[in-house]
């Protein structure tokens, strides 16, 4: 198990966040909020690792909210944002035909469609879209490289909601059905080391 910490993070609050919307792989900028969540993660992560920051590996998926959130972050922390690898990997679920519509929206086109999907969260795939269970084989190859990394050296991954659920999952080895109810929050991320995992509150 990794003995430097894995540090979570997912990006703060979009204009669509706020709306009720679904991005998946779309985008939407940062509100005034999570542009202050993005830096009081930062400052929070400076605090935390101290020293260790100098030497920590940055991760984060190429989405827009995410590359705006890890750059505040890292200017927050005092880490250098030109180090940082964006990798696919990290990438939100994508509801497909679903991306950019709110839960009310996918009902009226499909009645009941929401009410499957919360029966079987975590194998429902919406139309041209990704499941839970499709994610967690996605991104498997990629955590256990990150921990094989962390043996060395702290790592921090910048990511999003439903991503980060299954990274926290696979990590403590929890059955689907409970990697799906996991928290997502934007005002606080979380520290993945020597197999345990904690919540680190920021703020903003």
């Amino acid at each position: 198990m990794n003995s430097h910490p894995v540090f979570l993070f997912r990006h703060g609050e979009t204009e669509w966040n706020a709306a009720g919307r679904i991005q998946g792989r779309l985008d939407s900028p940062l509100t005034a909020r999570g542009r202050e969540q993005a830096r009081a993660m930062g400052l929070a992560l400076k605090a935390t690792a101290g020293a260790a920051c100098a030497e920590m590996l940055l991760y984060a998926s190429p989405l827009g909210r995410v590359r705006e959130t890890v750059t505040l972050a890292a200017e927050a922390a005092g880490l250098d944002i030109a180090t940082c690898r964006f990798d696919a990997t990290l990438a939100e679920v994508t509801w497909g035909a679903w991306d950019g519509m709110t839960r009310a929206e996918i009902d009226q086109r499909t009645p009941g469609a929401m009410a499957e999907r919360e029966r079987a969260k975590w194998s429902h795939q919406p139309p041209g879209g990704e499941s839970y269970q499709a994610a967690a084989r996605r991104v498997r190859p990629f955590l256990d490289a990150v921990l094989a990394n962390a043996a060395g050296r702290p790592v921090a991954l910048f990511s999003h909601g439903a991503v980060g659920r299954v990274l926290r999952g696979l990590y403590m080895a929890l059955p689907g059905e409970r990697i799906v109810e996991l928290d997502e929050p934007q005002d606080a991320f979380y520290r993945l080391q020597a197999g345990t995992v904690a919540r680190i509150d920021a703020g903003g």
